[in-house]
């Protein structure tokens, strides 16, 4: 990357100035698959910020569909934001766009940024769900793309990285599709011009103290091209991964209703041990993505020990193999008990509201006959009102059977093979 690269960037913009058509987002739309019938039982969701890329993006979406619905997130990180927010409700109502303004609640401090991300998804996914929507809409583009792609392999990212954003992913109950990876923004800001769409502007995309905007402003047109290479051969190689993950998980890893795992020995064996680790403690620990290979590859060759919020031990008895389980630490996490709430990352009440009552940790207690190890049972969910425990999940075994039983299913987000496409 050098100075010349904002020269090359300016004749692209020159270039490829043309809106996006109508046609030409339709057949975008007709590749991701089948998404529903057009009903307003059953809207198709988009996330709008009220930037460019998102405005462009429920332009075309509401030409396209008669029932849409725009979700805007007010991050409330600063004073403003709330009245940004209504401001693009009113921008998107003037273009007969529906929308509905969400807030995210406080933070807690540490890893912010990661923080805010699971908070602003976790606030679309029960909104689009709320509105009867199954599919949510994002405006990630070509340029996102690429520079999404340079960063992870400054990085040193797998081959599972390096496939970059997928057009269709499933995510916790949803479906995110990124219609527009294939699009320049230059031509999303293009089709607002020509249909005199007003947009905002970020002051933070210009901000080079940001990694993200130095690539962004950086890149050439040689090394933007270089990263659709590189995708193209890493998608090639993870088609081929993904058929033999899914063959080795159902060959030695058993799945068990409290939320843990049992697998055998050659389970972890090379060549895709360590990847088949990373995706089971993603899977149990309730995260969004596989934690570092280095870190996997360390557990897997001492046998025992934690990772991802995950506990690796020998089964015990005469088993033979390993086990792993959500640890018993971070579990301080108290939601109210109400219908369709996660809790986690892993664990969807399904129980009726309880007002009287939050849904947290079982924490300590006593193991009922011998039919699961003690440590699992820690990191059930259960209804509590102050210290009282009001009820358990049904279909749980170790758990006293004195105590009340209510509704929790498995909801861990991303399952454990087949979540997006890798074509590319």
């Amino acid at each position: 990357m050098n100075g010349l690269a904002v020269i090359k960037n300016n004749v692209r913009e020159a270039r490829e100035e043309e809106p996006v058509t109508q046609s030409e987002f339709s057949s975008l739309m007709e590749r991701l698959g089948p998404i529903g019938p057009d009903e307003a039982a059953h809207p198709l969701c988009m996330a709008v910020s009220g930037g460019g890329d998102s405005m462009a993006l429920a332009l075309l979406a509401r030409r396209w569909r008669q029932n849409v619905l725009a979700l805007v997130v007010d991050h409330a990180l600063r004073p403003e934001s709330a009245e940004e927010a209504a401001l693009t409700c009113q921008r998107l109502a003037a273009l007969d766009i529906p929308s509905r303004q969400l807030t995210l609640g406080p933070l807690k401090p540490g890893g912010m940024q990661q923080r805010a991300r699971e908070a602003r998804f976790e606030i679309l996914e029960a909104a689009c769900v709320e509105a009867g929507g199954s599919v949510l809409l994002v405006a990630h583009h070509e340029a996102d793309q690429e520079e999404t792609l340079w960063m992870r392999q400054e990085r040193g990212s797998g081959t599972r990285g390096l496939c970059g954003m997928a057009t269709r992913t499933v995510r916790g109950r949803i479906t995110l599709l990124r219609p527009l990876l294939g699009i320049r923004p230059e031509r999303l800001r293009e089709t607002l011009r020509q249909a005199g769409v007003v947009w905002c502007e970020d002051p933070s995309n210009q901000n080079r103290r940001f990694r993200r905007v130095e690539v962004r402003q950086d890149l050439t047109d040689d090394e933007r091209q270089e990263m659709h290479d590189v995708r193209q051969r890493a998608c090639a190689a993870q088609r081929g991964t993904e058929q033999q993950l899914a063959v080795k998980a159902a060959r030695y890893v058993a799945w068990q209703p409290e939320g843990w795992l049992k697998f055998a020995p050659d389970a972890l064996l090379p060549p895709l041990g360590d990847e088949l680790l990373g995706r089971l403690i993603r899977l149990v620990g309730g995260q969004e993505y596989v934690p570092e290979r280095q870190a996997v590859s360390a557990l897997r060759q001492a046998g025992t020990g934690s990772l991802g919020r995950t506990c690796l031990a020998s089964l015990r008895g005469r088993e033979v193999g390993w086990m792993l389980y959500r640890e018993a630490r971070n579990l301080e996490e108290k939601v109210p008990a109400r219908h369709g709430q996660c809790w986690d990352g892993r664990w969807r009440y399904l129980g009726s509201d309880r007002p009287d009552a939050v849904i947290a940790a079982l924490g300590p207690h006593r193991r009922e006959g011998r039919g699961i190890p003690a440590c699992v049972l820690p990191a059930l969910p259960a209804l509590w009102s102050g210290d009282e425990l009001l009820a358990v999940p049904e279909g749980m075994r170790g758990l006293r059977p004195d105590l009340p039983r209510v509704t929790f299913v498995w909801d861990g987000g991303s399952p454990l093979t087949g979540e997006r496409d890798w074509n590319g």
